[in-house]
C-alpha cells in the first residue's frame, strides 16, 4: 500500500499550527527498533520544499531542521532529510542560525559525517565566527574550536558548496528552481 501525498507548500505555509503534524514522534517499533511515525511526511515536505523555495520558508525550514535533529538523535545512519532541512535553513543566511545548524552537525556521529560543515558559514565566514565570539551561548567555545579549524574556509566556498548541494538534490527530487 503507498502512503498518501502530503499537502503541498502552500497549504503549510498558511497557518504555522499545521506544523505539528510533523513534529518527531519517536518510538520503537516491534523489535526495539527506533523509528519516528513522521519521518516520511516531513521527507515529502521537504522534497517539495526543494523543488518549490519561496521568501519566508525560514520559519518552516528551522522546525523541519529541529524534528530532524531530534530523529537522528533519537536513531541511527543519516537519512538526507536532515540535510535538505539543512540546506533550506543555511540558504536563509541568518547569522543566528549557526547555532540551529550546529545541534544539527552535533546530532549524532552520522550527521557529523554526512551534514557538510560549510554550512554553518552560510551567513559569511567573518560575521558568523565574529557573531559566535561575542555570544554567551553555552556552546560558544566548543563551536569556535570547531569554526577555528575551518579558518582557511572562504565565503565562496561556503557559496560553492551550498549552490552543490542545491543542485544535487535538484536533479534527484526534480523542480526548476535556481536558488
Amino acid at each position: 500500500m503507498s502512503r498518501s501525498a502530503v499537502p503541498e507548500p502552500s497549504w503549510w505555509r498558511e497557518d504555522p499550527e499545521r506544523w505539528e503534524l510533523l513534529e518527531f514522534d519517536g518510538r520503537y517499533d516491534g523489535d526495539g527498533l527506533p523509528v519516528d511515525a513522521c519521518w516520511e511526511d516531513r521527507q515529502q515536505v521537504l522534497h517539495a520544499l526543494v523543488r518549490e523555495p519561496a521568501p519566508g520558508d525560514g520559519d518552516f525550514a528551522r522546525f523541519l531542521l529541529v524534528q530532524e535533529t531530534r530523529w537522528h538523535r533519537h536513531s541511527w545512519g543519516f537519512n538526507h532529510s536532515i540535510e535538505l532541512a539543512a540546506l533550506r535553513v543555511a540558504e536563509e543566511r541568518r547569522v543566528e542560525d549557526v547555532w540551529i545548524l550546529w545541534e544539527a552537525v552535533c546530532g549524532s556521529f552520522d550527521t557529523w559525517c554526512g551534514l557538510p560543515h560549510h554550512l554553518l558559514l552560510a551567513a559569511g565566514v567573518a560575521a558568523t565566527t565574529q557573531y559566535v565570539e561575542d555570544s554567551g551561548h553555552p556552546r560558544r567555545d566548543n563551536l569556535l574550536d570547531h569554526l577555528g579549524k575551518m579558518s582557511r574556509t572562504t565565503d565562496e566556498e561556503v557559496a560553492r558548496t551550498l549552490a552543490r548541494r542545491r543542485r544535487h538534490y535538484r536533479e534527484i527530487i526534480g523542480g526548476t528552481s535556481g536558488k
